[in-house]
Formats: structure tokens, sequence, C-alpha cells
């Protein structure tokens, strides 16, 4: 039982893949703008659920459209996704982008509304 502690161990079995590893992947910056997209998707969908029953085949159709945005695979955003939530400090850097995001993105809704007054 040592001896297997000790060889996962050695080869970082055990230990976070690191921005490099997961930067090969995809990098800090196209993780932040996807999931800000998923975000903003997500609140899409919400919405028109309450008016429309029958929406799975669309969202479907919603995020192909998203990954194709980003030029991206879906399996590679997920294989990166994976990586990034092994490293508890980067996926905190990439939640804090995503919310400062969101919230220049709020505070230029807000300012259209005004002006829409």
């Amino acid at each position: 039982m040592l001896l297997l502690i000790t060889v996962f161990s050695s080869c970082g079995f055990f230990r976070a893949p690191g921005k490099d590893s997961c930067d090969k992947i995809l990098s800090r910056e196209q993780m932040t703008e996807i999931l800000t997209d998923v975000y903003f998707l997500e609140g899409y969908i919400r919405e028109i659920r309450l008016y429309a029953d029958e929406l799975d085949d669309s969202v479907k159709v919603f995020y192909q459209a998203l990954f194709r945005k980003h030029g991206v695979e879906f399996e590679t955003f997920r294989e990166a996704l994976d990586c990034y939530l092994l490293d508890r400090r980067e996926m905190e850097v990439i939640h804090e982008q995503i919310l400062n995001e969101l919230s220049i993105h709020e505070s230029k809704a807000e300012s259209l509304l005004k002006e829409l007054e």
C-alpha cells in the first residue's frame, strides 16, 4: 500500500495539473470567454423555458453555436474544464474574470436602459 502511494505521489497523481498544463488545452482567457457566454446562454435558456415547453433540441443547437463561435470542439472544452477544475486557484481566477465581465455587461445594459427612458 505504501508503495502505491509513493508511486502515485511521485508521478503527480494527487496534484493539480497547474495552469501550464491546462493552458495547452485552452487558455485561461478562452475558458473565461466561453464560460461567460455559457452564463449568458443559460440565462437566455432559463427565460425562454417560461414560454416554450419543448426546448431540449434547441439547447443542443445553442451550445453547438456557442462552441463554433469560439472555434472549440465540445470535447476540447470538456477536457480543459476538467483540467481547470482540478486547480482551485485557476478556477478562482477564471471565476473572478467572469464576474468582472458580467459586471461590465450589466453596466452597459443599465446605461442602455437609461438612454431608452
